[in-house]
């Protein structure tokens, strides 16, 4: 047994490190950068399993199809009917004059127009930015969603 949860745990920290590539071009996996080499520098040879390197690429491309993670945002508009396009429409545009620099989402779903708005790692920052809206927003609500990756303050 104990060598299962070790086992889990590895597996878990292989899958988990990454290396990004700071000229903005998409980031590549840790053991393939280490592997490369670079005139002026040393060289690093990984010996591991090939299912581990399948598992680990299937796992990268996994999380390059859905970039983002879990995290919060507030919904401040909630309608269906005629005019529900309209009215979203008109909800993102007041809150983006209101509140510039706060990301705002507009989504459909049948037959529900939706205006979300912020990104939040936590509740607790959801929350913060609650209290300061609710006044505007009154029917504004918290919920879980996959968000984009917030600036790191």
């Amino acid at each position: 047994m104990r060598k299962f949860f070790l086992l889990i745990g590895l597996l878990s920290l292989i899958f988990g490190v990454f290396a990004q590539n700071t000229n903005g071009t998409m980031p590549i996996p840790i053991v393939i950068e280490l592997q490369t080499h670079n005139a002026g520098e040393g060289t690093v040879t990984i010996r591991q399993n090939e299912t581990i390197t399948q598992i680990h690429s299937i796992r990268y491309l996994h999380n390059a199809k859905s970039p983002g993670m879990e995290g919060y945002r507030i919904r401040i508009f909630f309608e269906l009917g005629q005019f529900a396009r309209k009215n979203s429409e008109d909800i993102m545009q007041a809150f983006m004059e209101k509140y510039p620099g706060v990301p705002v989402y507009q989504n459909y779903q049948n037959p529900y127009w939706k205006v979300s708005v912020g990104d939040y790692r936590s509740r607790e920052e959801a929350i913060k930015f609650y209290n300061q809206i609710i006044k505007d927003y009154p029917k504004a609500f918290i919920i879980p969603e996959r968000i984009n990756f917030p600036l790191l303050n």
